[in-house]
């Protein structure tokens, strides 16, 4: 068992770096953990969720469900859930339509009121718009029925198209060999929970665990951007465009045994919106989504669509969660679960074992996966384990993969990718360099700026921070040139990112101009600009502490002083960093979020719910940081979840690009085609015709998880190293798959 005392070095270090509202949820949560000495009450990794039928029966004799789900048995809490979920379901859409109507109504009487006034015109008409497609959303969904229903298998349509997806190339090389371990380095700290939802679980280390190894009902393939199965070995579009029907595989299992039915996607439903949980963003997911969940036995549901839209099967994929898992779940999930791993139907997860606290997470591999022989995975998750090392120092990681410690090591930098690999492994030919070009959508890296703290209240002062960073100087010296920046928030979608923007250039007469116009007239002595009131022009940005970022932000510092501006650097550990930007105390963040395929999605990052409460204040917890609140905006992205075809879809995409573009509130930074990383000889990757290397929908190509570990090459390198025996040396550049 993990102790939670053996945790206190960890969480104190945390509490040290962290801000006063931060260190006390740390210490909080610490003696949560710890409680009176009676440890059993908190259980970490070696917990063991109680047998199924442990669980309380999901239904009553006298409640009107089929058969099969009398049989279920859910977490504590579940029964009359379903109840109560259609009445909230039911109260938000009326709530809707009288909003809409009450809105439309206002409309029109500005525009009564506003005749001759083209502006005033002009935004009553969107809001008439808004207001009018608002309220037929909201009528049609009231006269579709209930939110969350049973029926039975013999009432599924008999005219459903089914299709399966096999007919795509195979992923990975029948060549792979099952076993050994990768073990990789992660330049972040470690994790503050292995929970897969709730606060802070939205971390840079989540991908590892859950989203690049969970499965969902249905993938895209990463060669050829379609449909194939994945927990899902048949799905169907009704008639209607809207309503998606999958058919659950039969073999289907989380990782920990537990077989895959219709009722994990109800427990996912109920335990993540539930407010235990603490993320406000499911609940919003799945009624702003979503018009109807149907289950048809234990091996089919039906997701319907709030609107028509492209790869409706993709997007009606909606998530499932192991039911005993949460079997205790309840008011302190948060605690409870914090340090639980969480089952999941992908290839790895971590065991007893797999953790050593700030330091340490291993992923192995799922015993009889049942995966395992599938197309499209049969080929993946060949290492044993997946030895992820968390380490600060990049210096101290660089000479850990020099010595073979690591086996693979990014090097986007450049310095380590021109300088730092100019070493004896790579002469003698034991590692290899590789550029892997990609079409996977780029990060959204750059300064995000706060639009509920000043100075960025003003986006006079916004446009003139743009102006002020001359980004170009950083990647013609720090990156060699070989980067370059987005103009898009949304960048790499292809006919859906807006190619036609650019971000705005670095020029200190266009950031005084601005500057002035925010009220910063007068220039002190050292050259900084200063409001009239003797306010100096101060930025502090905030960013995760990195060698890399310091030295951009020493060139970007002494650029922006040409321009008036006084730009400072706050670099904390990881973790605090994130909750201060979660919690919207920064005035600017360089960060990213990492966005996947095939559509953009602006609303957790944009839509005006997210930015502020009731009463004006910021909304803390959200992912829209920049605490943009726009109603044009909001009306944009509605647009772009409900075009019926990929045409309108595309062009809404695009409007939304544009206006997060002339909110100003964030400034594209740098980024590349390609992921550039080096690699010990003895990683092998796919070599077919149906497959060389790795599928370019891939950000990073280890996230596919179609490599594996040659051990006779690593014996065989090894030996030769220690016997000063080389092989040629040997670099790969992996460019983009010509077209079909």
């Amino acid at each position: 068992m993990l102790s939670a005392l053996s945790n206190l070095p960890y969480l104190a270090s945390l509490a040290r770096s962290a801000g006063p509202s931060a260190a006390l949820y740390i210490v909080l949560c610490t003696f949560l953990l710890v409680g009176c000495g009676r440890e059993t009450e908190y259980q970490g990794l070696d917990w063991k969720h109680p047998a199924d039928r442990a669980l309380p029966a999901a239904f009553g004799a006298a409640d009107k469900v089929p058969v099969y789900a009398k049989r279920w048995h859910m977490p504590q809490g579940f029964r009359g859930f379903t109840e109560a979920w259609n009445a909230r379901v039911r109260a938000h859409v009326e709530r809707n339509c009288e909003t809409a109507v009450q809105d439309g109504a206002e409309a029109v009487l500005a525009l009564l009121q506003h005749p001759d006034n083209p502006e005033a015109t002009a935004a009553a008409y969107l809001h008439l718009a808004d207001a009018w497609q608002s309220m037929l959303t909201a009528q049609r969904r009231l006269g579709e029925g209930e939110y969350l229903r049973y029926d039975r298998e013999v009432d599924i349509p008999k005219n459903l198209v089914w299709q399966t997806g096999n007919e795509e190339p195979e992923l990975g090389s029948p060549e792979a060999r099952k076993g050994g371990s990768m073990r990789l380095g992660v330049l972040r700290s470690f994790p503050n929970t292995l929970r897969p939802f709730g606060p802070n679980s939205n971390n840079s280390s989540r991908r590892y665990i859950y989203d690049d190894i969970d499965i969902p009902l249905v993938r895209l393939h990463p060669g050829t951007g379609r449909l194939i199965p994945g927990t899902a070995d048949k799905w169907a579009v009704a008639e209607d465009g809207r309503t998606v029907y999958f058919h659950i595989d039969a073999s289907a299992r989380f990782s920990d045994g537990s077989k895959l039915t219709a009722r994990d996607f109800i427990t996912a439903l109920f335990v993540r919106t539930s407010p235990y949980a603490a993320e406000p963003f499911y609940g919003d997911y799945y009624m702003g989504n979503f018009s109807r969940i149907t289950v048809y036995g234990n091996n089919c549901i039906a997701v319907t669509l709030a609107a028509r839209r492209p790869y409706a099967p993709f997007y009606a994929a909606i998530p499932a969660s192991c039911t005993p898992f949460y079997a205790e779940f309840g008011p302190d999930y948060p605690t409870r679960y914090l340090w639980r791993v969480a089952p999941t139907t992908g290839g790895y997860t971590i065991t007893p074992g797999g953790i050593i606290m700030g330091r340490q997470m291993t992923l192995s591999r799922v015993r009889d996966w049942w995966a395992a022989d599938r197309k499209y995975t049969r080929y993946s998750c060949n290492a044993d384990n997946i030895v992820y090392s968390f380490i600060n120092e990049p210096s101290k990681a660089r000479e850990l993969f020099r010595i073979g410690e690591l086996d693979a090591f990014s090097a986007r930098e450049a310095d380590f990718w021109y300088e730092g690999l100019e070493i004896e492994p790579v002469y003698r030919g034991y590692i290899r360099r590789v550029q892997f070009s990609n079409i996977w959508p780029r990060n959204c890296f750059g300064f995000h700026l706060n639009c509920s703290r000043p100075p960025f209240t003003d986006r006079n002062m916004r446009l003139g921070f743009h102006h002020a960073l001359n980004i170009r100087l950083v990647i013609d010296t720090i990156f060699r040139g070989d980067f370059r920046r987005a103009g898009s928030y949304f960048e790499g979608f292809g006919p859906y990112t807006n190619g036609d923007l650019a971000a705005r250039p670095f020029s200190p007469e266009k950031a005084r101009a601005y500057f002035a116009a925010a009220g910063y007239t007068e220039e002190g002595a050292d050259g900084i600009l200063c409001k009239p009131d003797g306010t100096r022009l101060q930025v502090v940005v905030s960013a995760r502490i990195d060698p890399l970022y310091t030295n951009c932000m020493n060139v970007l510092r002494e650029e922006a002083a040409r321009c008036g501006l006084d730009l400072r650097l706050d670099q904390t550990d990881d973790t605090v960093f994130y909750l201060r930007v979660k919690e919207k105390k920064v005035a600017a963040a360089l960060f990213s979020w990492g966005f996947s395929p095939p559509l953009p999605d602006a609303v957790s990052f944009f839509s005006s719910a997210y930015a502020y409460r009731a009463d004006g204040s910021p909304l803390p917890g959200t992912n829209n940081i920049t605490a943009t609140a726009d109603p044009e905006l909001d009306l944009a992205i509605r647009e772009s979840r409900t075009a019926a075809t990929e045409e309108a879809a595309a062009a809404a995409h695009r409007r939304v690009q544009q206006l997060i573009y002339d909110s100003a509130a964030w400034v594209p930074a740098w980024t590349s085609d390609y992921w550039r990383f080096a690699q010990w000889r003895w990683v092998r990757w796919p070599d077919t015709p149906e497959c060389r290397f790795c599928p370019p929908r891939y950000y990073d190509p280890l996230d596919s998880h179609l490599y594996w570990i040659d051990e006779d090459a690593k014996e065989d390198t090894l030996k030769a190293r220690s016997e000063g025996r080389s092989f040629p040396e040997h670099d790969l550049d992996i460019p983009l798959p010509e077209a079909p």
